[in-house]
């Protein structure tokens, strides 16, 4: 009985932490793909406040509300587009570790809208 017993607390001991990585695994691909969602999300806003505004840099800025996200505006003067560029880098000190970039980043573009002009 002994034996046996022991025998499960080895095989316990050996699982643990295989278990324990599988969910860390888990959390930080769901912790990731909400921060891509969400900086797509904050690129979506800021090239929206790009294109109406007469100074789309200062507006794509001015319409990112968190500092330590990295902003860049590109304007195609030809197409008629802007693009924003979001990068962060990751919240999860492990994900740094493993990732070569540590950085995620989004990108937007959007057509110039017309100015609207009342008769």
């Amino acid at each position: 009985m002994n034996k046996e017993r022991g025998q499960a607390t080895v095989e316990f001991a050996l699982v643990v932490p295989l278990v324990f990585a599988c969910v860390g695994l888990l959390i930080g691909a769901t912790v990731m793909c909400l921060q891509y969602l969400s900086l797509h999300d904050v690129a979506r806003v800021a090239a929206r406040a790009a294109i109406v505004a007469d100074i789309p840099a200062d507006a794509a800025r001015d319409a990112v509300k968190d500092v330590s996200l990295q902003v860049t505006t590109t304007e195609n003067l030809a197409e008629g587009t802007i693009t924003v560029t979001v990068r962060k880098t990751t919240g999860l000190w492990w994900v740094n570790r493993l990732l070569a970039s540590r950085a995620i980043s989004q990108s937007v573009t959007m057509m110039r809208e017309a100015p609207i002009v009342l008769r």
